[in-house]
C-alpha cells in the first residue's frame, strides 16, 4: 500500500508553515538562526532548484524544512553555498530527506564541490514500497501517495512557458513560486516518513505492536513481575526474525 491521504489536522497544520515561509536572500540574523534550527534537527528535508540536469545548471535555489520551519535560500543572491552550510549538507547528521537524490548531488559536487551526506531517498522508498522503477518526479510522487490532486500542488509559474519561472532562475520569485517550493520540501518527509514506517516497515511495526502487548495477557501483577527479571526473554517470540520485510540495515531519518 503506497496510499497515505493526509488528516484535515495534517492539511491544516501544513497551511500554517506555510504562512510562515523564510526567504533568505543574505547572511543576516535571520539566516544564522536558520542555520542553528538544521544543526539541532535530526532530518532535514532539501530541494535544490534547478538540479534536474545535475551539474549542468547553476544553483538559483536551495530549500530546507525542519520539524517547524520552512527555508528558501536565494542561492543567487546569496552569492554561493557558504562553508557552514556546506558542512551541514556533508554531515551524516542531521539525515537529508530528498527525491532523486542522484541529480542533487551531481548538481552540489560539481556546482559546490558539496559531497552529500546522510541521504534518505525518498524516491528510492517510493520504488521499495510500490516494487517497481519506474520514473517519478516529486509532485507526482507527492500526489500519488496522499491522494492529492497534482493540479493542486503545482502552481501556475511552474506550468507555465516561461522557463525562468518553471525552474526558478527568474527574480524576483513570486509567492506561489515560494509556497511551490515550501509544501514540496514539507511534504516530501512526510511522504518518505510514511513510505518507511507504513509500507517498507510495515512487518516491523506489526512485529514491535505485538511485543509491546506481550504483558497485556496477564492480570495479576505477580505473573507479570515473574516474566520482568533483566534476563528474561518473555515475548522475544513475537519478533521473527526471519521476516523479509523488516528493516533490517534500512537507516532512518
Amino acid at each position: 500500500n503506497v496510499r497515505f491521504p493526509l488528516a484535515k489536522h495534517e492539511l491544516e497544520t501544513l497551511e500554517k508553515k506555510l504562512q510562515r515561509i523564510v526567504f533568505i536572500q543574505q547572511t543576516d540574523a535571520k539566516y544564522h538562526r536558520a542555520l542553528a534550527d538544521m544543526r539541532d534537527q535530526d532530518s532535514l528535508s532539501v530541494l535544490a532548484e534547478p538540479s534536474f540536469y545535475g551539474r549542468h545548471q547553476a544553483t538559483s535555489i536551495l530549500v530546507v524544512a525542519t520539524a517547524n520551519e520552512s527555508y528558501v535560500f536565494d542561492i543567487r543572491a546569496l552569492g554561493a553555498i557558504f562553508p557552514e552550510m556546506g558542512k551541514l549538507l556533508q554531515a551524516e547528521q542531521p539525515r537529508k530527506v530528498l527525491h532523486y537524490s542522484h541529480r542533487i548531488a551531481d548538481h552540489l559536487e560539481h556546482q559546490h564541490r558539496i559531497r552529500l551526506g546522510g541521504v534518505c531517498d525518498s524516491f528510492v522508498a517510493l520504488c521499495l514500497a510500490r516494487r517497481e522503477r519506474s520514473p517519478c518526479s516529486l509532485p507526482e510522487a507527492i500526489s500519488m501517495v496522499f491522494g492529492l490532486p497534482l493540479e493542486d500542488l503545482l502552481c501556475e509559474e511552474v506550468c507555465g512557458v516561461r522557463e525562468s519561472r518553471r525552474n526558478f532562475t527568474g527574480r524576483p520569485l513570486t509567492e506561489n513560486q515560494l509556497r511551490y517550493l515550501a509544501k514540496m520540501a514539507i511534504l516530501q518527509k512526510k511522504m518518505h516518513d510514511r513510505l518507511v514506517y507504513g509500507s517498507i516497515c510495515a512487518e516491523m511495526q506489526r512485529m514491535s505492536l505485538n511485543f509491546s502487548r506481550n504483558f497485556s495477557a496477564f492480570r495479576m501483577s505477580s505473573e507479570a513481575a515473574l516474566n520482568m527479571a533483566p534476563s528474561s526473554r518473555f515475548g522475544f517470540d513475537s519478533i521473527n526474525q526471519i521476516s523479509k520485510t523488516t528493516c533490517q540495515g534500512l537507516t532512518l531519518p
